[in-house]
C-alpha cells in the first residue's frame, strides 16, 4: 500500500470509484449535529468537484476517505437503484476493500452498549417506491456490516447484523415486544478487524439469498425468501452507532455491479 499524504482530491477523479459514484448520491451529516440528521450531495450522481474534509481521496494512498463525528450521524454513498432480491439470474454486488482507522479509539468514550460503527448496508425502500420512504418501508436494514469493539467478550471484530424477517419492529410499530421481533436479528461473526490492512468484502444479493464473502471466503449464505417483496439498495461509508467520537474508513476499492448468471 502507498502511504497516505493527507492531500485531498475529488473522488470523481479516480476511475476505480466510477462504478459506485456514477450510480449513487452522497448522504452526509453535519458533524455533531442532531442525531439522525443528514443532507444530500450529487443527487444526480455527478460527483465532479465534490470534495471536502469528510469525503475525499487521499492522493498518496489513493483510498477514498469517509469520516463523521457524532451519534447516529452518517457519511454514506446511497446507490440509487432499488432492486428485488428474488431474481434467479440477476445478482447485485457491493465490493469493498475497507480499512477503518483506529475504531477502538473512536468508540472508547461511548457508553459500552453503543460501540458499533456501520460501513456497508443493504437497506429497504419498502415494497413500492412512492418517491418518499416507500410503501411498506420498515426502519431496519436487511444487512449491516459493522465493527464492534466488544460483543459478548469477542473484541475488535466485524459482524453481519441480518434482519431475519420483514416485520416492522420499530418503536412506533406496536410489534416491539412480540416474539417475532425479539428474535428478528441474526449476528454472524465475519472475523477480526486487522489494523493497517484492508479487508475485502463482497456482498451479493440475488436468487433469494444474501451472500457475504470476506477476503474471498464465503462467511454467510443466508436464505432471504422472506425479503422477496421488498425493494433493496446498497449503502457504503460510515454510520455512527456510538457516542462522543469520530469514525473514519478508508476504501481502497469500492465497486457496485450487477452480475447476470446465464441459465444452464
Amino acid at each position: 500500500m502507498k502511504p497516505a499524504t493527507g492531500e485531498q482530491v475529488a473522488p470523481a477523479d479516480y476511475a476505480k470509484f466510477s462504478s459506485i459514484l456514477s450510480a449513487s448520491k452522497l448522504q452526509i451529516s453535519t458533524p455533531n449535529a442532531k442525531p439522525g440528521s443528514k443532507y444530500e450531495l450529487a443527487q444526480d450522481s455527478n460527483f465532479s468537484g465534490i470534495v471536502n474534509e469528510h469525503f475525499y481521496v487521499d492522493k498518496g494512498s489513493e483510498a477514498l476517505v469517509m469520516n463523521m463525528e457524532g451519534y447516529k450521524l452518517r457519511n454514506e454513498l446511497r446507490v440509487l437503484e432499488n432492486f428485488k432480491s428474488d431474481e434467479s439470474q440477476t445478482f447485485y454486488r457491493l465490493s469493498a476493500d475497507l480499512m477503518p482507522i483506529n475504531p477502538r479509539e473512536a468508540v472508547e468514550n461511548s457508553p459500552s452498549k453503543n460501540d458499533a460503527m456501520t460501513f456497508l448496508q443493504v437497506h429497504n425502500k419498502g415494497t413500492f417506491d412512492d418517491g418518499k420512504h416507500g410503501v411498506g418501508y420498515i426502519p431496519h436494514p436487511l444487512l449491516r456490516v459493522v465493527y464492534e469493539a466488544d460483543r459478548k467478550g469477542i473484541k475488535d471484530h466485524y459482524w453481519a447484523i441480518i434482519k431475519n424477517n420483514n416485520v416492522n419492529c420499530g418503536k412506533d410499530s406496536g410489534n416491539r415486544d412480540t416474539p417475532v421481533c425479539k428474535n428478528s436479528y441474526v449476528r454472524m461473526n465475519l472475523g477480526k478487524f486487522t489494523p493497517d490492512v484492508p479487508t475485502h468484502f463482497d456482498i451479493i444479493v440475488g436468487d433469494q439469498k444474501l451472500v457475504i464473502k470476506v477476503d474471498g471466503v464465503t462467511k454467510v449464505k443466508h436464505d432471504i425468501s422472506y425479503w422477496k417483496d421488498m425493494l433493496s439498495y446498497f449503502k457504503a461509508g460510515v454510520y455512527n452507532q456510538f457516542e462522543n467520537g469520530k469514525s473514519e474508513a478508508h476504501f481502497y476499492n469500492l465497486e457496485y455491479a450487477i452480475d447476470t448468471k446465464q441459465a444452464q
